[in-house]
């Protein structure tokens, strides 16, 4: 994501005197990338890439703030200017005859809302100083009514949004923050009507109207237009993944939105309505008609990260001094103590992004410079053989081809919880534990990619038709040394059986596998994972024939417990079986006889075995496949051939009835119909 600023804008937070060129050389070896400088109106403009897991720089007083440690480092004084936004003293002089509407929070959805009342707003000309801001940023210039929530959600990097307060009166006066059911109608303050497909995050009057999209944009019936006189200043900190499925779902991509959805800093949002309090006040002549109502249910102290000394020694491979590491995290506005050889190191609550003793060293490098870091060789020789059981080629020609069909390719995690790793089947004493886990919350090494392509699929459950697929190692533990590390390619469908087969085959027609075949054969391990499930066979390669094999078990496939249907190919084995050209087949000298029967089978009938079994009936029948599904009733298409003679009708006729008795015998399957 990226953000503009002007020189002049970052100055007002930046005590330096470094030149453009100069903020952007330094910044982008140690922070935020600043891409390029326009010069826009007689200043020079700042577009400045902003990497998503750092929004407490989607600012300009985030920017000066990484500015202010990152030049010092370089030699160059550079010091982050306060910035007070106190309006105590406006406060006490208030005449409070606008009382904030009642606010109705579900503290599980919104961990912060703080609003003020300002009345008698008057429509003036936005000031040509923050007109031209405006401009600069590449924000359209309406009037500071307007206006203002955009210059200083901008300025301190959390967003605000101003309402018609005598709409929200006229709607009852009381904003309930609530989850949406589906169904509902609303209407953007754009114009564009939309309809809520449930759980987005949406304010409603008591009458269940929905008045604001809260943190993405604002209704029509509570925005303000030429006639607003009163305005509800106000800031939410709503929960930042419902702000992202609200924003995805309607494609409503806003700046808001996309500030809000990364864990914005809730703390910023007072110092935001201030600013924007005080601007109403200059430059609308507005009067604080409220007193600020400020409710906070979410307010937390920032979790400590413990790190070693050793550690940062180890990872840095260079012994900084402790006070030049101290300097560092606390110009960061770190809290730091040392403790017997171990640092700990509190973030401020606007680096949520700090959690682990790998983003603290992360944090001192950048700081200091990874150009400064020490370059060394490698100890070992760079491996130049490719190792066994890979063809990148063909991985990327899988891939390319299940995208083609509509399949969906995923990286997740190797590493896992604990419900993730019981999910696959295997205990987790079986499973390998990492002793330096990025996460507390993933510490596993996975044994089956399915439970991982099963958490997106959950996170997902908007999308009744959801194809997904990964190719990925999985890590199988052993008595000494590392793990058994196997590639796999995992299918994972909603899809119903029948359709998630018949993409497996043209996936293995593509690739020219001969022999394929499906056998029922559970594994004790896939029997948490599995309602059932089947080994995938197929004639094994010429050149794996060469070294002895002729069938190999390639795969598996299986409907869940959940309905789902997985299939998991391991690609050392799938290698085997694949062929770069399809073998000749000449073409038949006699002619065939084709014909459909359709049989009533009961419920769960297996219907690979029910072909395998009756194509061994006679070698008279070639090829018998699905050729249509109503209901229960099942249409296949029998192919008879004889290769050394035209075969008739009438030789065909016993073999037919043989058909029909064996479906009824075996599956208590009915013909539809009569034979002649």
């Amino acid at each position: 994501m990226n953000i503009l600023i002007p020189h002049s804008w970052l100055l007002e937070h930046l005590d330096t005197t470094a030149t453009p060129l100069e903020i952007q050389k330094y910044l982008s070896l140690c922070g935020p990338s600043i891409e390029r400088i326009y010069e826009r109106e007689g200043d020079s403009v700042y577009d400045i890439e902003v990497t998503t897991n750092r929004v407490d720089s989607m600012s300009v007083r985030g920017i000066a703030r990484e500015a202010a440690v990152i030049l010092t480092q370089f030699g160059i004084e550079a010091k982050l200017r306060p910035v007070s936004t106190d309006i105590t003293p406006l406060l006490k002089k208030a005449s409070t005859y606008l009382p904030v509407p009642k606010i109705v929070n579900d503290q599980g959805l919104c961990q912060r809302i703080i609003c003020i009342a300002l009345g008698n707003v008057q429509r003036n000309e936005t000031p040509e100083w923050m007109a031209k801001r405006l401009r600069q940023i590449e924000i359209s210039v309406h009037d500071p009514v307007i206006d203002i929530t955009n210059y200083v959600t901008h300025e301190l990097g959390h967003p605000c949004h101003a309402f018609d307060y005598d709409k929200l009166v006229e709607y009852g006066g009381t904003i309930i923050i609530t989850e949406a059911k589906a169904g509902k109608k609303f209407t953007t303050l754009d114009g564009v009507e939309y309809t809520t497909a449930g759980g987005e995050i949406v304010f409603e009057n008591e009458a269940g109207e929905i008045i604001d999209l809260p943190g993405i944009k604002g209704t029509a019936n509570s925005s303000i237009n030429s006639e607003t006189k009163n305005v509800l200043l106000l800031a939410e900190s709503c929960r930042a993944e419902k702000i992202r499925f609200a924003s995805m779902t309607h494609a409503i991509r806003t700046v808001a939105a996309q500030i809000n959805e990364k864990h914005v800093d809730p703390h910023l949002a007072q110092p935001v309505i201030e600013l924007g309090a005080r601007l109403f006040h200059q430059l609308a002549s507005a009067k604080f008609a409220s007193q600020i109502h400020d409710e906070f249910p979410g307010k937390k102290e920032m979790p400590s990260v413990r790190v070693p000394l050793a550690r940062i020694y180890e990872y840095l491979g260079i012994e900084l001094p402790l006070n030049t590491i101290g300097d560092i995290l606390e110009q960061l506005e770190c809290e730091v103590k040392l403790e017997k050889g171990t640092l700990k190191v509190t973030p401020p609550t606007f680096r949520p992004d700090i959690q682990i003793p790998a983003d603290v060293i992360e944090e001192i490098a950048r700081i200091y410079g990874y150009h400064n870091l020490p370059s060394v060789i490698m100890p070992t020789a760079i491996p130049l053989k490719k190792p066994g059981g890979t063809n990148f080629t063909v991985e990327n020609q899988v891939k390319r081809f299940l995208a083609a069909i509509g399949w969906q390719e995923l990286y997740t995690y190797s590493m896992v919880s604990v419900g993730i790793a019981e999910a696959t089947g295997y205990a987790l004493d079986q499973h390998l534990r990492i002793q330096n886990p990025l996460s507390d919350d993933r510490v596993y090494l996975r044994r089956s990619l399915i439970p991982s392509l099963e958490e997106i699929i959950a996170q997902n459950s908007q999308k009744p038709i959801l194809n997904i697929f990964e190719v990925a190692n999985v890590y199988h533990p052993k008595k000494t040394g590392l793990p058994e590390e196997t590639l796999e390619l995992t299918l994972l469908s909603t899809e119903n059986y029948r359709k998630v087969k018949g993409y497996l085959e043209a996936l293995l027609e593509r690739f020219f596998v001969a022999g394929f075949s499906v056998e029922i054969s559970p594994d004790k391990y896939l029997l948490k994972l599995y309602q059932q499930s089947a080994r995938l066979t197929a004639q094994a390669s010429s050149a794996a024939q060469e070294k002895g094999s002729t069938v190999i078990s390639f795969g598996r496939i299986g409907v869940l417990e959940n309905g789902h249907v997985a299939v998991t190919l391991e690609m050392t084995k799938f290698l085997q079986v694949i062929r770069s050209h399809p073998t000749y087949q000449p073409l038949p000298k006699t002619s065939e006889i084709i014909e459909d029967l359709t049989f009533t089978l009961p419920e769960k009938t297996q219907l690979g075995q029910v072909i395998s079994e009756l194509k061994s009936l006679s070698p008279l029948l070639k090829k018998i496949g699905l050729s249509d599904v109503f209901g229960q009733n099942m249409t296949l298409r029998f192919t008879y051939t004889d290769p050394t003679k035209n075969i008739t009708v009438d030789e065909v006729s016993p073999l037919r009835k043989k058909v029909v008795q064996t479906v009824a015998e075996k599956w208590s399957g009915n013909l539809v119909g009569k034979l002649e």
